[in-house]
């Protein structure tokens, strides 16, 4: 039998790769329709609003380096957690964060895994 870790590491890095690409198709595939995004400022996206910033222009992704990923499976969630130096802006006025991460998936009836919520906080020094 398979062990899911992989394909949630996999499904993991489509979804870093869909970010830096602005690939808001891949993303609404890979999120649940009740995604809860909160961003390590303190807001909140549903997926409908974080694909429409991203589309927009008004969220960019420029870099993206995670670490220290781990995969624990509960049944049919998956939640992960890590640490992400992420660049967003663009290059005359990047934004350098560094944050904490928790991303949860679930698997649904379809044994197919959505990405049903992400929350970051500011990682300690």
């Amino acid at each position: 039998m398979e062990d899911p870790r992989s394909d949630i590491t996999e499904l993991e890095a489509l979804r870093w790769d869909g970010l830096l690409d602005g690939d808001t198709a891949t993303l609404a595939m890979l999120m649940h329709d009740d995604l809860a995004y909160t961003h390590s400022n303190g807001l909140v996206d549903s997926k409908e609003e974080f694909l429409a910033r991203l589309t927009s222009g008004q969220l960019r992704y420029v870099d993206i380096f995670p670490s220290e990923q781990q995969v624990r499976l509960h049944d049919t969630t998956a939640v992960v957690t890590g640490h992400v130096v992420l660049t967003t802006g663009n290059a005359e006025q990047p934004l350098v964060t560094r944050v904490r991460y928790t991303a949860v998936w679930s698997r649904d009836d379809g044994d197919r895994w959505r990405h049903v919520a992400w929350h970051s906080s500011p990682a300690a020094a």
